[in-house]
C-alpha cells in the first residue's frame, strides 16, 4: 500500500468500516510512513473535537429547550399543548 492509496481508504479505516485485510495493510503502512500516522493522527484528533462540539451543542439546545417550556409554563399556565380557538 501507498499513501495515496492509504488516503483513499481513510474514511472507512477510520470508521471501522474497512475489511480486516485491508485494516492491516493500512497498519504496515503506517508503521513504515511517517507523515500518513500524522495525517491518520491529526484526523482521528479532529473527528474527537468535533463529536466533543456537537455533544455540547445539543446540550446546550436541551438547555434552551427546557428554559423556553419553563417560562412558557410561567407565562401561560401547564397547558400550553392546546390550541387556542
Amino acid at each position: 500500500m501507498n499513501c495515496q492509496e492509504l488516503l483513499e481508504q481513510l474514511g472507512d479505516y477510520l470508521d471501522e468500516e474497512a475489511r480486516q485485510e485491508l485494516c492491516r495493510e493500512i497498519e504496515e503502512h503506517l508503521e513504515r510512513c511517517h507523515d500518513c500516522r500524522l495525517v491518520v493522527d491529526k484526523t482521528r484528533k479532529t473527528i474527537v473535537l468535533y463529536q466533543a462540539d456537537q455533544q455540547i451543542e445539543v446540550q446546550g439546545l436541551m438547555v434552551a429547550s427546557t428554559r423556553l417550556s419553563e417560562a412558557l409554563v410561567r407565562a401561560y399556565g401547564e397547558d400550553t399543548d392546546r390550541p387556542t380557538d
